[in-house]
């Protein structure tokens, strides 16, 4: 069934109406975006009066808007390709490669890792990430490598997310950014959604607190290898603060202009090593892979030119 809701604006004057619903909606963990407005014809209602998605907020308007329901998704088991390196009855750690879409969304129904967690764990994924997401417990972009912890209980889903909230969880992550980096530096910069570009995140002072710690491990010829751990789990964060700080990470297609010369199927961005306490257990478990042959290829390229 369709749900109501409704509040009352009091922020920033002459915004428009789609624009602070989807804000609202963000902060509030309604799955309802700014295009989804347009694309689902959703009825926005201001002072009790139909309004355009254009219309400009007043402070004190009374804002009103239904979520449609979301249309039934069929999740298809199939073969995708991932590296399985450890699995118990409570859990297992993959590696995921670049260009494979963590879950189902338009455009990426059949081809994704959920998809290919439910080809190789059948019945045996969590349940507490809601249906169209059984077994995550976290995410890596699309073009990022890497490490994955995926919950087979939802015992174990709701321990494991009980350690990423408090921050438990060891992340680390190797990247070859542009330029010469600082031979270690925090980060701490907050990010938030790009009022520009809907795809795009930023540092942006209304956004949520995030936290990079690097350290750089070796200098190229107009580039760096560093060694990442990030502290929150936010949305792109090491290739935003990266890019803000002058470092975008190489082969990125939203950070970086020149992203195409280096001919990668992802960006140059590994989720490389990765510990948490096992939930049943309590025991202390730590995974690491090697670099993925393109990116150690890369790595090689650029050990063979002159810094």
């Amino acid at each position: 069934m369709p749900k109501n809701i409704k509040f009352r604006f009091e922020g920033i004057e002459d915004k428009r109406v789609d624009i602070v619903i989807a804000e609202y909606c963000k902060k509030n963990s309604i799955p309802l975006t700014r295009s989804g407005i347009k694309s689902q014809n959703v009825k926005i209602y201001v002072n009790g009066k139909e309004e355009k998605p254009s219309y400009s907020v007043k402070r004190g308007d009374e804002i009103s808007f239904q979520i449609p329901d979301p249309e039934p998704l069929e999740l298809i088991p199939a073969e995708v390709n991932f590296q399985t390196l450890y699995v118990d009855n409570h859990l297992a750690v993959i590696n995921k490669p670049a260009g494979v879409v963590v879950h189902p969304s338009p455009g990426h129904l059949t081809d994704t890792l959920v998809n290919g967690l439910i080809y190789t764990f059948k019945d045996k994924l969590s349940s507490i990430g809601g249906k169209e997401r059984p077994g995550i417990v976290h995410r890596l972009d699309k073009d990022t490598y890497g490490l994955m912890i995926v919950a087979l209980t939802d015992f174990a889903h709701q321990k494991l997310s009980e350690q990423f909230k408090s921050r438990n969880i060891k992340k680390i992550y190797h990247a070859i950014v542009k330029g010469h980096t600082q031979k270690e530096g925090v980060i701490n910069l907050p990010i938030g959604r790009s009022p520009y570009n809907r795809k795009k995140m930023c540092v942006i002072e209304s956004g949520r607190a995030s936290i990079t710690i690097y350290r750089t491990l070796q200098y190229f010829k107009d580039s760096s290898l560093v060694e990442i751990e990030i502290k929150t789990g936010r949305t792109h964060q090491i290739r935003v603060h990266f890019f803000h700080i002058g470092h975008p990470v190489l082969g990125d297609p939203l950070y970086s202009r020149d992203y195409k010369k280096y001919g990668l199927c992802g960006i140059a961005l590994v989720s490389k090593r990765i510990g948490f306490i096992h939930p049943q257990t309590d025991e202390w478990m730590e995974f690491e892979i090697d670099y993925p042959e393109e990116i150690k290829k890369l790595i090689e390229k650029f050990q063979s030119m002159k810094a």
